[in-house]
């Protein structure tokens, strides 16, 4: 490279030699904001061996969900559970809710089964024996108020905490539960949809969360390889492999992020062109489809 490039002198003045105010000739930029923006725009085309990583978890029975792992952008392929070597494919959401199946179940719930903690709308009920799942739904009536709170209506199963104990978010109350302890008298009934637990075929993601079409019938160890976006260039960090490796998508990053700041539409939109054929080449790069990797062909997905 003819110049340094790192977080210092990209948002140099005009006179640093690889700044972006040089690059596009002009000093009044917020150049931290617009380097930022770049990284963003960076991350949201590329798909390179640096991003790419692996996932492992471990789902308990009766779990449905997993939250995505820090910086996750995109999956690679499937889902594999680890001990039996099955793949669980990705689908949309609304694919996924559609497949779920619930069985009811109802009764009494005993003397004072709720526990609050202060300040906070997650709740334990306690139910002997209850065979609940993460991800069914909880009705309940009859209760009476305590630490503030009066738990009657619908709500989410969101944890399994033991055979007898599970968690349900009383956020939909509206009302945020002011002591801790357990509570709500003797009179409490209920009514579950409990999610059908099973070996799951697909799965799907909202709310930052990977959720599968049923709950897990067996403690489960999962893969999963994805891209991730690292972290970006601050004075902590003045190095990464956008500047070692990618300088070139890097700097037309950064000016068009600069003409988008100087609200100079046509030539962001050029720069943007610019940059969109560049990653489209570096992706391929990364593939090896230029690096002599030798493709079998598949009749079929394994």
């Amino acid at each position: 490279m003819p110049y340094s490039m790192s977080y210092a002198s990209l948002v140099g003045d005009k006179n640093t030699a690889g700044s972006i105010a040089r690059w596009v000739n002009y000093s009044k930029l917020d150049a931290d904001q617009i380097l930022q923006e770049a990284q963003s725009l960076l991350y949201s085309m590329l798909r390179i061996r640096e991003m790419r990583a692996h996932f492992n978890f471990d789902l308990a029975q009766g779990a449905d969900r997993v939250a995505l792992p820090a910086g996750f952008l995109d999956p690679i392929g499937k889902i594999s559970m680890l001990g039996t070597g099955a793949k669980i494919e990705q689908r949309y959401p609304n694919f996924i809710q559609r497949r779920r199946t619930y069985t009811e179940t109802t009764g009494s719930l005993g003397a004072n089964p709720f526990t609050t903690a202060n300040g906070s709308n997650l709740v334990t009920v306690n139910l002997a024996n209850h065979g609940l799942s993460q991800g069914s739904t909880f009705f309940t009536t009859g209760a009476a108020a305590f630490n503030g709170v009066t738990i009657v209506g619908i709500f989410d199963v969101v944890a399994i905490a033991d055979t007898n104990d599970f968690v349900i978010d009383i956020t939909p109350l509206g009302v945020t539960p002011s002591a801790s302890g357990a509570g709500g008298g003797s009179a409490a009934t209920y009514i579950a949809d409990n999610l059908v637990q099973g070996t799951p075929l697909y799965w799907g993601v909202w709310d930052e969360t990977i959720f599968f079409d049923v709950a897990f019938a067996a403690q489960t160890n999962c893969n999963l390889q994805y891209f991730k976006s690292l972290p970006i260039l601050s004075t902590a960090n003045p190095t990464n492999f956008l500047t070692n490796r990618y300088p070139h998508l890097l700097r037309k990053a950064c000016t068009a992020q600069a003409w988008d700041f100087m609200r100079n539409s046509d030539e962001y939109q050029k720069d943007v062109a610019a940059l969109a054929a560049l990653v489209e080449q570096v992706n391929a790069e990364s593939d090896l489809l230029y690096r002599g990797a030798a493709f079998e062909t598949y009749l079929h997905d394994e």
